[in-house]
């Protein structure tokens, strides 16, 4: 079998990248005859190394010139770096636009009323998580405070104080490193975290997240599967199959829970008790009787306590929770859907499914199958 020679054009010292390389290696590994050029003793490559390069195929930060550049000399490449402009129509890259509305509904699911976003480290194709943040939170009724400066970041403290409303904030950082800046300037200004200010990054990279105090949650893009489809998208276009018509997106896998967000934001005793005898008990048949008792009220003064306060009822956030649940592990472990669905609360397969259908828009199979990307 000939080998194929696949040059990557990535800088390493990005961690998400990293993360990108692990997928792409895995699936060459499957292949067997991939070959990843490394003239400097790494599989590493700048443009200048690529100039007289005549390989199979590029993986990499590669804008649309650099794209066409590589095709016009019959090779085909393929990007992975969603901060240009103008994107390849051969790119993989993380849907940003998910990852604003994955934020927005977590804060919004911990009952927090007041938001704000740090503008720094956003530029192309990266803005549309900026957007998406925005809007989701726009559609239902709630304003957003724009930290646009490094500036505006270190003097978060009299940023909120102006801003309108009671109680504590979320804030999507952007980034992760732009988070660790979010959390010091609140310490150095005296608010506490979460109590005051709820900090979420984007990356989930455990040096910026966890090497600090509070350790941070962050968003985990999955930087693996975007590597993973990235190399199969170039073992198409290498077989010469035709070039997509617009980037992939690849979805956010989950948010990874940590101090900095650990807060359920809401001023009834009796809805935070029963939103976190919900999040204990999602694995259990729980019913709308059984919150009800833990949190010491009524159902119907329950339910209209969570109307009030979240705009959901009391068995929506049980389903909410269970299909949360359901996601971490049909992403993270092999259970087969029948124990995964009494694990999750439900006692028949067939309620699960109809479930996870409703909540999701995919099938719980269907939904593994585009989180575990492995062949």
């Amino acid at each position: 079998m000939d080998s194929i020679e696949i040059a990557l054009a990535m800088d390493y010292a990005n961690p998400f990248v990293r993360d990108v390389a692990e997928g792409v290696a895995q699936y060459g590994f499957q292949q067997g005859n991939w070959r990843f050029y490394a003239p400097h003793g790494a599989p590493e490559v700048s443009f200048s190394d690529l100039k007289k390069w005549s390989g199979n195929g590029v993986i990499g930060m590669l804008d649309r010139t650099a794209v066409s550049n590589l095709w016009k000399r019959g090779i085909p490449a393929v990007n992975i770096f969603g901060r240009f402009a103008e994107l390849p129509n051969t790119s993989v890259v993380v849907d940003n636009h998910e990852i604003g509305r994955m934020a927005a509904n977590y804060f919004i699911g911990k009952g927090i009323r007041r938001f704000a976003i740090t503008g720094r480290k956003v530029f192309g194709d990266a803005t549309l998580k900026y957007q998406g943040y925005l809007s989701t939170l726009s559609d239902q009724g709630f304003q957003c405070l724009e930290l646009k400066s490094r500036q505006s970041i270190k003097n978060i403290a009299s940023e909120i104080a102006r801003f309108p409303g009671d109680g504590p904030i979320g804030v999507l950082a952007t980034e992760d490193p732009v988070g660790r800046v979010v959390i010091d300037a609140c310490i150095d200004g005296g608010l506490r975290v979460p109590e005051d200010v709820c900090v979420l990054g984007v990356n989930n990279g455990r040096f910026a997240c966890e090497m600090l105090h509070p350790q941070m949650s962050s968003i985990e893009l999955g930087a693996a599967r975007v590597g993973w489809r990235a190399a199969q998208m170039l073992d198409q276009l290498m077989k010469g199959e035709t070039a997509p018509a617009e980037p992939i997106r690849i979805l956010p896998e989950q948010i990874v829970e940590r101090h900095s967000s650990d807060l359920t934001a809401v001023s009834d005793q009796a809805v935070a008790e029963a939103l976190r005898f919900i999040r204990e008990s999602a694995h259990r048949p729980i019913l709308v009787d059984d919150v009800a008792r833990a949190a010491h009220v009524g159902r119907r003064t329950l339910e209209n306590r969570f109307r009030a306060l979240l705009q959901i009822s009391v068995h929506d956030s049980i389903r909410r929770e269970r299909i949360q649940r359901a996601c971490r592990l049909l992403k993270e472990t092999d259970m087969l859907i029948e124990y995964l669905a009494e694990s999750c609360g439900y006692t028949t397969r067939e309620r699960f499914n109809q479930a996870f259908k409703r909540e999701t828009g995919i099938t719980p199979s269907g939904y593994r199958k585009k989180f575990r990307f492995r062949a």
